[in-house]
């Protein structure tokens, strides 16, 4: 007995949509590439106090500088957030719970006493 169901044809858009991230990922490092490929000039950076140096393309060290600075920006907000976390008054944090909580709620213990029966034994 064959399927009542119809099987659906591939679509290419269908498809895009489902691996979206994996295309957009693929673009993004074939434009890193590239940008590595077209600034290929040697530079030289030279640390302060003797640190020591760096010889490398210019395009691998402007990626890099621009993966330094995104760990510092993540990581100065994250510092920022649990500074502001932990120095919150802690009666602002209650009041925030209690607000957000409805006044005409039932009792705690409406589901215990409530009934399972039928308020009307006609009720068929």
């Amino acid at each position: 007995m064959a399927s009542p169901y119809k099987r659906r044809r591939p679509s290419i858009v269908r498809n895009f949509w489902i691996y979206r991230r994996l295309v957009g990922l693929a673009a993004v490092l074939g434009l890193m590439l590239w940008f590595i490929w077209a600034n290929n000039s040697e530079v030289t950076v030279l640390f302060p106090f003797g640190f020591g140096s760096i010889k490398s393309s210019a395009g691998l060290l402007i990626l890099m500088s621009a993966l330094v600075g995104s760990i510092a920006t993540a990581l100065t907000i994250t510092i920022f957030l649990a500074w502001k976390h932990v120095h919150q008054p802690p009666a602002a944090k209650h009041e925030d719970e209690v607000a957000s909580l409805p006044e005409d709620r039932p009792p705690a213990d409406y589901a215990a006493k409530a009934s399972e029966a039928a308020p009307d034994p006609d009720w068929r």
